[in-house]
């Protein structure tokens, strides 16, 4: 059954149960009362009536003709809806003006001094009251009949006016129920259709939330998870993509190498060389197999790093950074470059030799763009201690800056793979940041230069000593 139904059956019945139970329990209470008034009265009545009988009956034979008398009491004390009939203590009736059908238990006399019953017949409703009443040592046995017909008469009309209004009623609350709980229910569809967009494959679409009320937190919490879900599944997409990537970049990478290999290995084979053309063609398979070698290597460190577990010692970040000058200046005269190096007094918890070789990485992929001036700076900062490895060279452009840590990926493919490079020397270094829970951030302007930082988490206090060059 639809919620729609469950709500408006529940409605309808609990309002249908407590408004027939309120309006039969109030009828009954009102027609209780009457009832008790009218018997209260017909007591009244009668106590009234047998005493004034008691009164004409002294000094009256019973030669004469008590049944005048009788009649004008009844006549003058009783009503015309009163029906009356007196015996004597024999059971003789000396009086009765009763007109309705009477059992003759109805009749029998009574010694109690008043017996009440209520009596139904066709004709109508009425209270019986038995009394017996003493006239000169005379017992006379007295029955009266009170009409309370049109008390009767007056609930039944109630009962059927409250009929009618109690349909009108469920009909009304039918209709409000029904509008009610479409309008408590909408936003529930609404939901329901949405998550039935995002199942055929709507990843971006959400609902409109407006209110405060706990559907509405329904939907702002669906529209949460809904955003969760989006970017899980983005995740996951461009995880799959980097996958793919990553395989066929290492499949190029290996097919180029190893074409080279083949095709020289079988021109050795197949055709007598000169000496120097057998060197030729050695050099060629050596430098694609040294290159094969480096990519292996570079693979193996990368896995190796997924596993590693550090072991970090405390070092001091002007000293380390210093003793990168005398490491570096080789390759610096080689390439004709000029590096620039500063520190200031910190103390880092670092793995060192890791290190080392993200900043010899960062420094080498400088030295290899049109750069003159590659400086070198260690400073401590708000959040703890960076080092900057920054460039005056050609720049990268904006849109390959975000991918440039992924394996593989190469800005300038050619320039890449004839000084030697695989595309994963970025992605090895990234992943060394990760290992000590530092971030490395890049910054690059094209035509005006390079800045890499690397931030690691605060664990030393700046010395007094300053800045050392």
């Amino acid at each position: 059954m639809k919620i729609t139904w469950k709500i408006f059956l529940s409605t309808v019945l609990t309002m249908m149960t407590t408004f027939c139970l309120a309006g039969y329990f109030l009828i009954s209470i009102l027609f209780q009362s009457g009832y008790e008034q009218a018997v209260d009265g017909a007591v009244d009545v009668s106590q009234l009536f047998l005493y004034e009988f008691g009164n004409y009956m002294v000094g009256i034979s019973k030669e004469e003709n008590a049944g005048r008398y009788i009649g004008e009491v009844v006549s003058k004390l009783l009503a015309e809806n009163v029906q009356v009939q007196i015996r004597e203590e024999k059971g003789d009736v000396m009086y009765s003006n009763i007109t309705l059908k009477t059992e003759p238990a109805d009749m029998e006399v009574s010694s109690a001094a008043a017996v009440k019953r209520l009596i139904k017949q066709e004709e109508g409703c009425y209270i019986q009251i038995k009394s017996p009443v003493m006239a000169e040592d005379t017992v006379y046995h007295t029955v009266l009949f009170f009409d309370v017909t049109d008390l009767f008469v007056k609930r039944e009309d109630e009962l059927r006016i409250y009929h009618r209004f109690l349909i009108l009623f469920l009909i009304l609350d039918g209709v409000v129920s029904m509008i009610l709980a479409g309008a408590i229910v909408r936003p529930i569809r609404k939901i329901s259709r949405s998550t039935g967009r995002i199942a055929r494959g709507d990843l971006e679409h959400r609902i409109q939330v407006r209110g405060q009320d706990e559907i509405s937190s329904l939907a702002r919490d669906f529209n949460r998870m809904a955003d969760s879900l989006y970017g899980k599944i983005q995740e996951l997409e461009d995880a799959a993509r980097r996958q793919e990537e990553f395989i066929a970049s290492f499949a190029h990478e290996l097919k180029t190498p190893l074409t080279s290999i083949i095709g020289y290995a079988d021109l050795l084979r197949s055709n007598r060389q000169t000496e120097e053309g057998q060197f030729t063609c050695a050099n060629y398979i050596f430098q694609e197999g040294r290159r094969l070698e480096n990519l292996s290597l570079r693979l193996l460190d990368l896995i190796v790093l997924e596993k590693k577990s550090l072991s970090l010692s405390r070092v001091n970040a002007s000293n380390f950074l210093l003793e990168m000058r005398e490491m570096l200046k080789p390759v610096m005269e080689e390439k004709e470059k000029k590096l620039l190096i500063s520190a200031e007094d910190c103390e880092l918890f670092i793995e060192p030799d890791l290190i080392y070789s993200v900043l010899i990485n960062l420094v080498d992929n400088a030295a290899k763009t049109s750069a003159e001036v590659i400086a070198l700076a260690g400073k401590c900062g708000a959040d703890g201690y960076e080092i900057e490895v920054s460039d005056d060279g050609q720049g990268i452009p904006a849109d390959e800056l975000a991918r440039i840590t992924e394996a593989f990926y190469m800005v300038d493919k050619s320039r890449s793979r004839r000084q030697g490079g695989a595309g994963l020397g970025l992605a090895i270094c990234q992943k060394i940041m990760e290992l000590h829970g530092a971030k490395m951030r890049f910054e690059s302007t094209v035509g005006a230069g390079t800045r890499v930082t690397l931030e690691f988490p605060a664990c030393g206090l700046k010395e007094r000593g300053g800045e050392r060059k």
